[in-house]
């Protein structure tokens, strides 16, 4: 279940942490009951006969509007009291979302329209007695009163797991995995307690795998770019459209990836399947892939840009720098670096946490800078000397020299997927670190 960390600085020197589960139905259940009712999708088994999954509203976390939701995949939101974290409740936001009844984990900030674009998805359904339920792809644009300003629908065959997106002045960005199959036997296996979703992703070589691209303003149709290798995609980073081009940064899982819950380091086969960051050139003309590079020689994932940077305007300077949860050592796991990858080739700089193992990086803009790296990167820690987790506070624009702070939670704190920096300070300091 989501267990919601909220660690505020409050710009007198002091710093606080405080943490709460979401009070989703199904974790209220299982409260109720003392005991495991709902199976998870990635491994978690409960000893029931009961075939509903759990909502355990887990995945990310985020600030817009003066409101804070927490995200999975295929459900809604919950929306959350900023200041004491307590649930207040499943939201379709105002009805923007109730085409597909889900909000995806991740979001992008078109900073020059002041809106965030967030994306949702409903896999298809196969059916016996007709073609069935399409996958469904919705993608919302809000301003900061939450008032739907823009939204794209798509119902597009054979796209079957999105939980990521990019987006230019001019398109959605969004990867075809080959790692999903819709079917039947996959739907039978999993009401049977055979398999759980996470567990059928493997590689299907007759699915096509590429880059489709969604016309944000346009109207036309969704067009699919394929990739020279098969790969499955969780998480961008930069995307840029410029002189006919489209680049766009993820971090790539190739062909023997699954979701094998790795020397109890990792929820995939990192060790043996490494996640790479590529860059993939699109010819807008011509609509091919005409580059496919590995953009940093690391094994990472999590890849985190300066929020400001996820839309990039035609007049600005191009994005160079991308955060990266890594090992640069020569190894894949565990994760134990801070990279900073520069699409430049020039500054790249890493940071070894010896002996512990490090979470997503998250980029806190440093008020009133103006550089790309003008900033603080917060990432969690754990040691397993003491089973302590802390955050390591790193300034973005010397990495290589290590924390300029730690916070020392003095407990252990689940490894987390996602965070989100926010500039607005809610809580009241309840507490030290």
């Amino acid at each position: 279940d989501g267990l919601v960390g909220a660690l505020t600085f409050h710009g007198d020197g002091r710093a606080s942490f405080l943490s709460r589960f979401v009070d989703t139905e199904t974790h209220k259940a299982e409260q109720e009951a003392k005991k495991m009712l709902f199976s998870g999708q990635m491994g978690s088994r409960a000893p029931t006969k009961d075939l509903n999954f759990r909502d355990p509203s887990h995945t990310n976390v985020f600030s817009w509007g003066g409101r804070l939701l927490t995200c999975h995949e295929y459900t809604y939101p919950h929306e959350l009291d900023p200041k004491t974290l307590r649930t207040l409740g499943r939201t379709d936001l105002s009805g923007a979302i109730k085409k597909t009844k889900s909000l995806c984990a991740h979001f992008r900030i078109d900073r020059h329209l002041d809106r965030l674009i967030t994306v949702s998805f409903r896999a298809s359904r196969p059916s016996l007695g007709g073609p069935g339920r399409p996958s469904q792809l919705h993608i919302c644009e809000f301003d900061r009163s939450w008032q739907l300003q823009h939204d794209v629908y798509h119902e597009i065959p054979g796209y079957n797991y999105c939980h990521d997106f990019a987006a230019t002045p001019s398109f959605y960005v969004v990867h075809q995995t080959p790692f999903v199959k819709v079917s039947l036997e996959a739907a039978q296996a999993i009401m049977l307690g055979k398999e759980l979703p996470g567990e059928q992703m493997r590689l299907h070589k007759e699915l096509p795998c590429g880059i489709i691209l969604i016309p944000r303003h346009s109207g036309a149709p969704p067009v699919r770019v394929d990739l020279p290798e098969p790969c499955h995609v969780f998480h961008f980073g930069h995307c840029v459209e410029r002189d006919g081009f489209l680049e766009v940064d993820f971090v790539a899982l190739g062909s023997e990836f699954c979701m094998k819950f790795q020397h109890e380091l990792w929820l995939s086969n990192a060790d043996d399947e490494p996640g790479l960051l590529m860059t993939a050139r699109i010819d807008l003309a011509t609509l091919r892939c005409v580059s496919y590079k590995q953009a940093d020689p690391s094994s990472c994932e999590f890849p985190t840009t300066h929020p400001g940077k996820h839309v990039i305007a035609a007049s600005e300077e191009l994005p160079r720098f991308s955060y990266l949860m890594a090992n640069d050592a020569g190894i894949r796991l565990p994760y134990q670096h801070v990279v900073k990858a520069d699409r430049q080739h020039e500054g790249r700089q890493s940071y070894y946490f010896d002996g512990r193992s490090v979470g997503e990086p998250v980029f806190a803009p440093r008020k009133n800078g103006t550089a790309e790296d003008d900033g603080y990167i917060i990432v969690q820690v754990f040691d397993p000397a003491t089973r302590h987790t802390s955050f390591a506070v790193l300034d973005a624009q010397r990495v290589s020299e290590g924390p300029v702070c730690s916070l020392d939670l003095q407990t252990f704190l689940p490894n987390a997927f996602h965070g989100t920096w926010c500039d607005e300070v809610f809580a009241e300091p309840t507490s030290r670190l």
